[in-house]
């Protein structure tokens, strides 16, 4: 097929102008999300939107196309004149790939949304920052990596969110209990059962009997599987954050979550005293 000049001047003129007008406005709605996400649960949830490749692969695809649409726009002016068969050929395929380069991108779009929707899941945003907690950054970073999912958890207990709450706690439980041994497991199920307790607390604050159940379940969870392991230190602590959390309950007369976790304490004593 035949490309006219002036048509392909115009074609690849507003292709160049919509594809910047469209990356404008994604990557300004991406930012937008993003703070109201981290206003939301965390601002270490920042850190996530930074490691995503999405953004900066999207971010690519419209560079590299904006620009080489670009340079062929530059070329046009040159296919005014006269020229040999071989080279009209070679200036089609460069118009032509311009316009596939324009409908790739657009497409893309498409995925994109998706995965950001995705991502902006309290449940995807908690298995992202579980990931991070390590036993290395545990032990000898200064920033506690349990800490960007606590403050997910303290928001969503604040707004009586006891799904969220539910997620964040179990995630965090499981990862722990994946990286605890027994030559760390004292700094290790402190850090974790100190910030289980707090969360206790604030649930018992806000008189959040569910949340205070959902907080003594995996206390539980974890001291009867530090037991199994012969993690005495760990299980102690476990014990230790359960008793807190059942006296406080207790003094705020939750009957249901008090009674939650003196179970709770009774297996987790049992366990210990099973591997004793």
């Amino acid at each position: 097929f035949h490309t006219d000049v002036t048509s392909a001047r115009y074609m690849l003129s507003a292709l160049v102008q919509s594809q910047a007008a469209i990356v404008a406005i994604v990557i300004t709605m991406t930012l937008i999300a993003v703070q109201l996400t981290a206003s939301a649960y965390s601002p270490r949830v920042i850190d996530i939107f930074k490691k995503n490749p999405d953004m900066w692969i999207l971010l690519g695809c419209y560079g590299v196309s904006i620009f080489y649409g670009s340079i062929v726009l530059k070329l046009v002016e040159g296919a005014e004149g006269e020229f040999v068969s071989c080279v009209s050929i070679w200036f089609e395929c460069y118009v032509s790939l311009a316009y596939w380069l324009g409908v790739f991108t657009f497409v893309a779009l498409f995925p994109y949304m998706l995965n950001i929707i995705r991502l902006l899941k309290p449940e995807s945003i908690i298995k992202r920052l579980a990931i991070e907690i390590t036993k290395d950054k545990i032990i000898n970073s200064e920033e506690d990596p349990i800490q960007p999912i606590m403050d997910i958890i303290h928001g969503s207990i604040m707004k009586y969110d006891l799904e969220t709450t539910r997620v964040g706690l179990k995630k965090v439980t499981d990862q722990v209990l994946k990286i605890i041994s027994p030559g760390d497991e004292e700094e290790i199920s402190w850090c974790f059962c100190n910030q289980l307790a707090r969360v206790g607390g604030l649930a018992i604050s806000r008189e959040d009997a569910e949340s205070t159940i959902e907080v003594s379940k995996n206390l539980a969870n974890f001291g009867t599987s530090t037991a199994e392991k012969g993690l005495e230190t760990a299980t102690v602590y476990a014990v230790w954050a359960l008793g807190k959390v059942g006296k406080a309950a207790a003094g705020k007369e939750l009957e249901t979550a008090t009674v939650n976790a003196v179970w709770a304490l009774g297996k987790g004593g049992k366990a210990a005293a099973g591997k004793a």
